[in-house]
């Protein structure tokens, strides 16, 4: 048996398509209360594409990027539920075809709205807002919606043959057109060519008759001056040769320069250090002996403050952890320390050394000295950490002098209290 129109359609539908429950008497059907197969066909029918794309940015999609297929596509798949976009565009598709759904909701039979919809499709005058106005009918069932969907199915094949064959005339009609006008355009040209070739061939012609009438004159003179011309060339090829080679010789001579000046900046600044690492040394170990002699006292003597001074033996048999500083100020802590009777240990605060060998370091000494300005944050709070689960006291410091140094030691021996430069975190 030879398959009727209507059940080819509903074959497309197929049994998802299923109409949605009838929307309440006198209310028409949302956008997202149809079908999802009646939404390609209703959004590439009755919504521009370039009223689709500002609708859809502004519901908060990219579509710079978008192809017109690929906008089409994402807006078809978000009608089939209640969003932004949908709402969106059943305000928009509403107001442009207020007038077909004014025209088309006063009637209220299905074959009066079938009737008007078959107007519409022969007329052609407004096929998408009839197309709208139609669908979302509270009475059209689901019948009337397939037969709908053949019209426009069947309709589009049809515009888009005719589309086809227009296109056609029209570009050929644009093809002979432009030939023509090509061929009128070349044949005005070539005969302002004729005319202008033969007005510069009799004005060449004079000249070439005026130019040898002078040359004749001028030979001699030419001559001479060709002559001169060839010698100066040679000099100037001369001079070239020799500015080049200076100019070779000038560059590697600023290269050579530049370097020098390189390795004389980074000797300076070494020198510049050593003095200050040396004056800062000096006068720690000078304010060192300055607490040695405020601290030992009448204990001093007449010997000063040697071996026997209390302030020497201020570390006796305590083992001090120094955390950071310069690398050139090493030796000049481990002799303050070893000055007071104690023992120095050493960890750069993770420039080259493990950061795990803290905690072993911490658990050997009896109090840490940290410099706080020349350790990575993960040294300072595993430090901390450390610090405070062994029960160690630890001083901070921020300047990494020897003199800084000094003056932590001095807070560890309790000799002076803390200040706003050193900090103690008590064992």
């Amino acid at each position: 048996m030879k398959p009727t129109l209507a059940g080819m359609i509903g074959a497309a539908f197929g049994d998802s398509a299923a109409m949605p429950p009838a929307p309440t008497p006198g209310r028409r059907r949302k956008l997202w209360e149809l079908p999802a197969q009646r939404h390609c066909p209703l959004i590439g029918t009755c919504l521009p594409v370039a009223e689709m794309r500002k609708l859809a940015t502004r519901a908060g999609y990219d579509v710079r990027e978008m192809s017109d297929y690929s906008l089409h596509a994402t807006v078809v798949s978000r009608c089939d539920a209640r969003n932004e976009l949908a709402e969106l565009i059943q305000r928009w598709l509403d107001k442009r075809h207020a007038a077909a759904i004014r025209r088309i909701e006063r009637e209220r039979e299905p074959a009066a709205v079938m009737f008007a919809w078959r107007e519409a499709l022969v007329a052609g005058d407004d096929i998408a807002g009839a197309l709208w106005a139609t669908w979302t009918h509270s009475c059209i069932d689901e019948a009337d919606a397939k037969e709908i969907y053949g019209d426009i199915h069947m309709l589009s094949h049809q515009v888009g043959a005719s589309a086809r064959a227009d296109l056609r005339r029209l570009e050929q009609l644009k093809r002979d057109n432009a030939m023509l006008g090509k061929e009128v355009l070349e044949l005005r040209r070539a005969l302002e060519c004729a005319r202008r070739e033969k007005e510069r061939a009799l004005a060449d012609t004079d000249r070439r008759l005026a130019d040898a009438e002078q040359r004749a004159a001028l030979l001699p003179h030419r001559e001479l001056e060709l002559a001169e011309t060839r010698k100066a060339a040679q000099q100037h090829r001369a001079v070239l040769e020799r500015a080049e080679a200076l100019a070779a010789r000038v560059e590697r001579l600023e290269e050579r320069n530049a370097a020098q000046a390189r390795n004389a900046a980074i000797l300076a600044r070494d020198l510049n250090e050593a003095q200050d690492s040396l004056a800062a040394a000096e006068a720690a170990l000078e304010m060192a002996l300055g607490v040695c002699d405020g601290i030992g006292g009448d204990m001093r003597g007449a010997a000063g403050c040697g071996r026997a001074c209390p302030a020497d033996t201020a570390l006796a048999g305590r083992c001090v952890l120094c955390i950071g500083g310069r690398t050139g100020l090493v030796d000049g802590y481990r002799r303050l320390v070893e000055t007071k009777g104690g023992r120095f240990l050493h960890h750069d605060g993770g420039q080259e050394e493990s950061l795990h060998r803290i905690d072993a370091a911490v658990a050997a000494a009896d109090a840490v000295v940290c410099q706080a300005g020349c350790v990575s944050h993960a040294a300072y709070f595993r430090l901390k950490d450390a610090c405070k689960k062994l029960g160690k006291p630890c001083v901070f410091v921020q300047s990494p002098g020897v003199g800084s140094f000094a003056r932590g030691l001095a807070v560890l021996g309790g000799e002076v209290p803390a200040s706003n430069q050193i900090t103690l975190l008590a064992g």
